[in-house]
């Protein structure tokens, strides 16, 4: 078990938080007692899926089922498309991000781009809260030399993508999404990771999807994507 304090979320939530992360070889009862030792307001546990016994005692110690994290990998090979798709993707670009493009992914953010994710959905949080916490792991990101890429259809940008490798092989794709007047479209399910990857140099593209968004995690599976694993996310307020 691994608990770290997440300073981070600190920050962002304005709520004193743990993030606990159970490992292979962790039993019940040691769970159970460190569980009742952690003090804080705001608790996220983190359970890998060939862990599920360990959801009974962590549900009998308050914790609430709020989502699964479902991660995925793509090794980059061709997709299979039928000819709508592959007109929409021909004509998807990608670039690196410039002021303008930042600009209007701030503001798409502050307009409730990310409205659906479990910090807005959480009565103790909400959208502006929600809305706080992207803005400055975005910061976060661009203070790391994150690749930041603007999604184009045609001339206008439909959405964004970050990504981030330790290796230059595998590449991380942190975070990305759609703005809004691009939601309804049927652009979304158009994926470019795999094409910058390969651009970099990249062998393998990685990216984690929430149970709670059916459409992402169906529009990843539809661009060649397999999971390779899932965590099982409780979460824990203390009033």
């Amino acid at each position: 078990m691994k608990i770290i304090d997440a300073i981070w979320e600190e920050r962002n939530l304005s709520v004193k938080t743990y993030e606990i992360l159970l490992e292979k070889g962790d039993i019940s009862d040691d769970v159970a007692v460190e569980l009742q030792k952690l003090i804080g307001d705001y608790f996220v546990v983190k359970i890998p899926s060939e862990l599920s016994f360990l959801m009974k005692v962590v549900q009998d110690n308050g914790f609430q089922y709020i989502e699964d994290i479902i991660h995925v990998e793509h090794d980059l090979s061709e997709v299979p498309r039928n000819r709508i798709i592959q007109r929409l993707y021909d004509e998807t670009t990608f670039r690196l991000m410039n002021d303008k493009d930042y600009e209007q992914l701030f503001s798409e953010i502050k307009d409730g781009m990310y409205e659906d994710d479990r910090i807005s959905n959480d009565p103790y949080f909400g959208k502006e809260k929600s809305a706080i916490r992207y803005l400055n792991w975005i910061k976060d990101l661009m203070s790391k030399n994150a690749l930041f890429y603007a999604i184009r259809y045609r001339d206008d940008s439909t959405g964004f993508v970050v990504l981030e490798t330790k290796d230059g092989s595998t590449y991380h794709s942190v975070l990305g999404g759609g703005y809004r007047k691009y939601r309804k479209s049927g652009i979304g399910i158009i994926q470019k990771e795999q094409e910058i990857t390969k651009s970099l140099g990249g062998k393998r593209v990685i990216t984690s999807v929430s149970s709670n968004n059916v459409g992402q995690f169906k529009a990843l599976i539809m661009n060649g994507y397999r999971p390779y694993g899932i965590d099982h996310i409780f979460i824990k307020h203390v009033i």
